[in-house]
């Protein structure tokens, strides 16, 4: 998913841009982003008719008007954007929503409003996610990283569970952890590898996850395991 920030203001720039890197890294959505202090260049740069699903964070603050005129030829380009806009005034908050903005934000923006913001816009679109491709038993799968809670190996067997179903496939979990592990899983133990968007709790022993799953952690690396999900959560979780 390709994410487009217009803000002639470097500090409000970049303030976006932490915020929406721990948002999308948190919920495994696969992006890039792309940032501009000009509208000029903006569309020089991005060609958002060919782009599936742009989202935008245009901003209003310095030529209002202008920001307007942005948003709506992004729209005329490409149906499907998602347009969002910033701005120090409600002048045109009217004018936005006319043209179906998904969303107006006065600066300083409040995360939690933007979170549900898009939360709402972001739904029920499953291609923007990441997924690994795994073979079970006679069929490839493209599963989605968000709907995996944890991995297990049992007889050389990898039991993957998902929010939905139980996959079997004969992959080791030496090379699961290593295709997953800078997407927020770890190897807490050596039959384990979990998603870390599902631990909800711990103790000395291990993990408690959201689906009242327990999983071990090894007792060697207890305090190394737990950092690991601390610094995972610190880098990942938007302030609100």
């Amino acid at each position: 998913m390709k994410l487009v920030i217009l803000d002639s203001i470097t500090t409000d720039r970049n303030n976006l841009i932490v915020f929406l890197e721990r948002y999308f890294r948190k919920r495994l959505i696969d992006f890039s982003l792309h940032e501009y202090s000009f509208h000029k260049t903006m569309f020089e740069r991005v060609n958002f008719q060919s782009e599936k699903l742009p989202c935008c964070f245009i901003d209003l603050t310095e030529s209002e008007q202008n920001g307007l005129e942005t948003g709506l030829k992004i729209r005329e380009m490409n149906q499907d954007s998602i347009i969002f806009f910033t701005s120090n005034s409600t002048k045109h908050a009217a004018e936005a929503f006319k043209m179906q903005a998904d969303g107006y934000f006065l600066k300083p923006i409040r995360n939690n409003e933007l979170i549900a913001s898009l939360d709402k816009s972001l739904k029920n679109i499953n291609f923007i996610y990441k997924k690994i491709q795994i073979r079970s038993e006679y069929m490839t799968m493209n599963i989605p990283l968000k709907d995996i809670i944890y991995i297990e190996v049992f007889n050389k067997t990898c039991i993957i569970y998902t929010k939905q179903k139980t996959i079997t496939s004969s992959i080791s979990l030496s090379e699961l952890e290593e295709r997953l592990k800078k997407e927020g899983f770890l190897r807490c133990h050596k039959s384990y590898l979990v998603n870390m968007l599902f631990i909800e709790e711990y103790n000395n022993f291990g993990f408690f996850l959201t689906n009242k799953q327990f999983i071990p952690i090894s007792k060697r690396e207890c305090l190394k395991h737990r950092e690991t999900h601390l610094n995972w959560l610190w880098k990942t979780i938007p302030d609100y």
